[in-house]
């Protein structure tokens, strides 16, 4: 029997992307892998600025439309480990001190032996860094071969210590992701277990490498935002979540909850998120490609996507499944494709499918061909269309709440 092979694309878990174009990018070249602050109604985005292999800063009263960036950190080439190129800030605000970890590379004219290592700068105006000379942090352990990359650090006030996750492994992407802690922000204790998220091999979509991480505290959890990588090489962003942002990590169901979108700027691939809690839910920006320039070097943009309300996570629940078979389906659900609300509705009052209890779908609500979907009332509805040797199409749909295996 064959099997259509999922490819994700657009959103879930009640995620919106916003608009149709990158905020960020375009004619200034490629930006990516960035960090944003919301101080007195203003954002400030710190993002990665490849063609000046630096640091730009740039502000926006809305997160929407931003002003044209600045240039506030450049390679350093009397630095050993950051003489190539700076990127991959990570800011957060302190003691009337802005803290910036980085990475800074070092890139031979063989990009696969080159080395990454992690800086970290500190500046009372967000525009002037002062850089500490030598390297916080370095790839020692075989785990982490020649590279760090992305890191991002909380201040726990219970614990009074700086908290990073922070990815590792080979120079184009890294392998997976790991866990340390400091007092100072200077010298940094990696966790004994690390590393303490990986690739999972029952996935499709991130079974080659996970990166890139954004964690935030929410209601008890910690909720780590991530990069998956599939088998294809195809990234996507994920969610994932932890009591203690060590250890007992579980995948959103729904996973990915971002992917790219046809015809959208982000549609090839997508790349590291950052997100903000606001105060009608979340907003996340990140990177993505669907175009290239200077004879085919790809074009990475910044853009975002927005969740309305808290719940991150669906509730836990019973279970109801049902199983039809009818040859229409594969009409209807392609492998892939995805629904509208009123689509879904019509197809469920059609009798194709025949359930006990018919869900009231959400308005961002979709089904898709292998895919899983929330809908309120119901917990979510898991869509799973392929065919066999005969002719005639074989629809599995189940409807059940989360929690269930």
């Amino acid at each position: 029997m064959g099997y259509f092979k999922l490819v994700p694309r657009g959103t879930t878990g009640g995620w919106e992307k916003i608009g149709n174009e990158a905020q960020i990018g375009g004619p200034i070249g490629t930006v990516f892998d960035n960090s944003v602050l919301l101080e007195n109604g203003i954002y400030y985005q710190w993002f990665s600025w490849r063609p000046a292999k630096g640091i730009a800063l740039t502000t926006s009263t809305d997160g929407v439309h931003w002003e044209l960036p600045k240039l506030v950190m450049t390679r350093q080439p009397d630095l050993w480990w950051a003489r190539d190129e700076v990127n991959r800030p990570c800011v957060i605000y302190k003691d009337g001190i802005y803290h910036m970890w980085f990475i800074g590379m070092v890139r031979n004219d063989d990009f696969e032996y080159g080395f990454t290592t992690m800086g970290y700068a500190t500046s009372r105006d967000k525009i002037h860094w002062d850089i500490h000379k030598t390297p916080v942090m370095t790839a020692e352990l075989p785990w982490e071969k020649t590279s760090l990359y992305c890191p991002h650090v909380l201040w726990d006030e219970e614990q009074q210590q700086y908290r990073m996750w922070y990815s590792a492994g080979e120079q184009y992407e890294c392998d997976a992701i790991g866990y340390a802690t400091s007092k100072d922000g200077l010298i940094w204790k990696k966790y004994g277990g690390n590393p303490i998220f990986e690739r999972d091999r029952t996935n499709f979509w991130d079974y080659l490498k996970v990166e890139a991480c954004y964690v935030i505290r929410h209601e008890g959890w910690y909720y780590m935002f991530y990069l998956g990588i599939s088998a294809d090489r195809a990234p996507a962003i994920g969610l994932a979540r932890s009591r203690d942002g060590i250890t007992g990590w579980e995948r959103h169901p729904d996973n990915p909850i971002i992917a790219g979108s046809e015809g959208n700027w982000d549609w090839i691939c997508i790349c590291k998120p950052t997100v903000l809690k606001t105060d009608t839910g979340f907003i996340m920006w990140y990177n993505g490609v669907n175009s290239s320039y200077n004879d085919g070097e790809i074009l990475e943009e910044l853009g975002m996507a927005k969740h309305e309300g808290f719940d991150l996570w669906p509730p836990e629940g019973a279970a109801l499944r049902v199983t039809v078979q009818n040859p229409r389906l594969d009409a209807v659900l392609a492998a892939g494709c995805r629904l509208s609300r009123s689509e879904a509705q019509r197809l469920i009052a059609s009798g194709l499918v025949k359930l006990n209890h018919v869900p009231t779908l959400r308005a961002d609500a979709r089904l898709a061909a292998g895919d899983l979907v929330s809908a309120r009332g119901c917990g979510r509805i898991r869509v799973q269309a392929f065919r066999g040797e005969s002719r005639r199409g074989r629809l599995v749909v189940e409807l059940f709440r989360y929690g269930e295996k």
